[in-house]
């Protein structure tokens, strides 16, 4: 399979490199992975070092005005959706994947199942590649099936996200196909767009996902959601989310359980330090 990975960056001359690198050091068909570097018109080095990158990966960059994170990734997604049997992922200009290993094992849970989703753990380092956060995103309901140490589930539970569970974005690979059910990125909510995604991405009907319980990504602290100066526009934004969510599905649930969910979203971040 053909694997698109979307990169959003804006000033990202610190981070672009190593960024690529961990792209460029898969050990999977240099001609069957593409890059998407959705730019926001950056004023530092960032397009002049990606351009003089040597690597047989096809590169795909645009670097123009935007307004935000969101609205990059619903480029690439435009760019990337027609794909025939493609994986698409969204790895952001300061994080990598975790090891040389990560398409290779991506593309032999789809190859070998019938999958529209893979994902995994994430880990948050700081600027000296500590590990300050580990984030386990297996769900808290029992598998489907498990094989080969990875989780199968046929469709997720409404209390799954009742109590808080959300996959992180960084660590899903989906196929285009599923993409396009799930849509574009709303980008009325400037930082937490990446959750509201995830929920309706997962409550598409009859989707088959897998979880994998390692790490496939390292996020670096210094994110626009790792900011103390958004931690109240991003709760804001999470309560928002949650209550049209649930209001979905019922309007007493979501007036009885969006604080709650709030809560227990936040809970489940204590036992990851």
């Amino acid at each position: 399979m053909n694997f698109n990975i979307i990169t959003a960056s804006y000033n990202s001359e610190k981070t672009i490199l190593e960024c690529f690198n961990s792209l460029d050091l898969q050990i999977y068909d240099r001609a069957k992975i593409n890059w998407f570097l959705i730019d926001g018109n950056s004023k530092d080095n960032t397009i002049f070092l990606v351009k003089k990158l040597n690597s047989k990966i096809e590169k795909k960059i645009v670097s123009e005005h935007d307004k935000g994170l969101f609205y990059a990734y619903n480029k690439g997604i435009n760019s990337t959706i027609q794909s025939y049997d493609s994986i698409i992922n969204f790895l952001d200009s300061d994080n990598e994947y975790f090891s040389k290993n990560v398409f290779e094992e991506v593309n032999s849970i789809f190859r070998n199942n019938d999958i529209d989703v893979v994902f995994s753990d994430l880990i948050y380092v700081d600027k000296n590649d500590k590990v300050v956060r580990y984030w386990k995103s297996k769900p808290d309901r029992n598998t489907s099936n498990k094989k080969n140490g990875i989780y199968f589930y046929n469709n997720f539970n409404i209390f799954d996200h009742i109590f808080g569970w959300s996959m992180p974005l960084p660590t899903i690979f989906v196929k285009a196909e599923t993409l396009k059910k799930c849509g574009l990125f709303d980008t009325n909510y400037k930082i937490c767009s990446d959750y509201e995604w995830s929920l309706r991405l997962s409550l598409i009907k009859n989707l088959k996902v897998a979880y994998v319980p390692k790490v496939f990504v390292k996020m670096r602290l210094g994110g626009v959601s790792n900011r103390i100066s958004n931690l109240l526009k991003i709760k804001f934004q999470d309560l928002k989310i949650i209550f049209l969510f649930l209001k979905n599905k019922n309007l007493l649930l979501a007036i009885f359980f969006c604080f709650f969910t709030l809560l227990f979203k936040n809970l489940r971040k204590i036992s990851q330090f």
